[in-house]
């Protein structure tokens, strides 16, 4: 059974053909970075991205893990490639949908659809979860929401088939 992708999805994944990224265990933000000419910088500060003189920055705290650097690279990603203007002034409804949008596109940069698919994901959730988060170098707990959001969408694409399936035939009265 395959779902219909979303924009993002697409995007995301002729992103990573794009950079040849085709299997979880190739994804790594410093290659992503170099892949795009994007210019990487650590500093113990809130990370945030910018463009300036036409090359873009994302910069990443360096008091963080791994983990949550990724995340943030994900974050900041998403308002470099998907995001322009400046929200100082926009209004603060755009700038939090923004937000929210970003962080939506997280998860879906950090464990892409189309390589979730190829994997035989096990019945038992916490297996699927550790698995999930062993291969794209995530936590359990975002393994677990990204898993949410790639199972409520199979759900949902399997009630509109049955919806339609079963949809009494339509009657001119």
């Amino acid at each position: 059974m395959r779902c219909t992708n979303s924009h993002s999805e697409d995007w995301i994944e002729n992103l990573y053909r794009k950079i040849d990224m085709t299997e979880p265990e190739q994804i790594n933000f410093e290659r992503i970075a170099e892949a795009l000419d994007i210019r990487l910088l650590f500093t113990p500060a809130s990370g945030f991205a910018l463009k300036h003189s036409g090359i873009y920055n994302i910069c990443l705290d360096s008091r963080k893990t791994r983990i949550e650097q990724w995340y943030d690279f994900a974050h900041e990603f998403c308002h470099i490639y998907r995001h322009e203007g400046d929200k100082k002034t926009m209004p603060a409804t755009w700038t939090d949908y923004l937000e929210w949008q970003s962080n939506y596109f997280t998860y879906h940069f950090c464990i892409p659809t189309f390589m979730l698919r190829d994997i035989n994901l096990s019945y038992i959730q916490t297996h699927a979860i550790e698995n999930a988060a062993w291969l794209f170098k995530v936590s359990p707990s975002f393994a677990k929401k990204r898993l949410s959001i790639y199972y409520r969408k199979l759900t949902q694409h399997l009630f509109n088939q049955t919806r339609e399936i079963c949809a009494p035939p339509f009657c001119n009265e």
